[in-house]
């Protein structure tokens, strides 16, 4: 079994500050973190390819800091690291980081099964997954919030209304999981000390090749607005509760709303 992590390296929600010329995150100034649904990616890679022959690789695309959730990953026991990084794919769109992930994922594959989070805290589109999997031609499973391990695949449960729908899929195969999926296990020592020595491969376009006229990015934000302020609403006077009361079945009348 050969298994894949997507991580994305993202800004902490409580210090995005947004590029009024660009409206893109200003990632020079934000404390970053590895995006919450992406360790419940890890554990779910570390559960299902558990075998002693069994191999991890944990994949980020983004700068050099973006190494250092690699390396969480690799201190929970994810086996190897491999980061993605090139002038040509800044300011990518969910397009064309799909494409840009399916050549890295050629030229380190084949995998198994690649885990990543449902979305992300930053762009949150939720799109990844169903973007590489159409790409790469395998199966594709969203949101798991349950994972079985199946003869030749997996199954998973995720959350619809008030219930869960159950899907499967044959291996090869891509799923994106949530957070109540697993609870994602600690560091540990070892796996401390073994992710400060790991070497991680980069990826650039130089070993990817993917042509000039792919890494546009077809999707732009075109404006950038604080949301409506709402009106305040009306204060209902009384000298007692219960006239109050009478003056808001008042108000609920004289609106067609009761």
């Amino acid at each position: 079994m050969k298994c894949l992590v997507l991580l994305k390296e993202v800004p902490n929600v409580a210090s995005i500050r947004i590029d009024p010329e660009t409206f893109t995150v200003d990632r020079d100034n934000v404390i970053n973190i590895l995006d919450p649904a992406d360790l419940n990616a890890i554990e779910a890679a570390l559960t299902v390819a558990s075998g002693p022959d069994d191999e991890t690789v944990a994949m980020s695309m983004g700068p050099e800091s973006a190494d250092a959730v690699i390396r969480t990953a690799i201190a929970m026991g994810i086996k190897k690291g491999v980061r993605i990084t090139d002038d040509a794919f800044a300011g990518a769109d969910s397009l064309v980081t799909a494409t840009v992930l399916k050549a890295a994922i050629d030229k380190e594959g084949p995998f198994d099964v690649i885990f990543c989070g449902a979305h992300s805290v930053d762009g949150a589109t939720g799109q990844i997954a169903g973007k590489l999997g159409a790409m790469l031609g395998i199966g594709t499973l969203t949101r798991a919030s349950k994972i079985d391990t199946e003869d030749g695949g997996l199954r998973i449960q995720r959350k619809a209304g008030g219930g869960y729908e159950e899907l499967s899929a044959s291996f090869p195969l891509i799923c994106s999981v949530t957070e109540d999926l697993n609870k994602p296990r600690k560091q540990t020592m070892k796996g401390k000390s073994a992710a400060k020595k790991a070497v991680i491969e980069v990826l650039t376009n130089g070993e990817l090749a993917i042509p000039a006229d792919q890494l546009v990015s077809p999707s732009r934000v075109v404006a950038l607005f604080p949301p409506m302020r709402k009106e305040g609403g009306e204060e209902l006077t009384g000298s007692t509760d219960i006239e109050k009361a009478d003056n808001l079945v008042d108000v609920l009348m004289n609106n067609h709303l009761i």
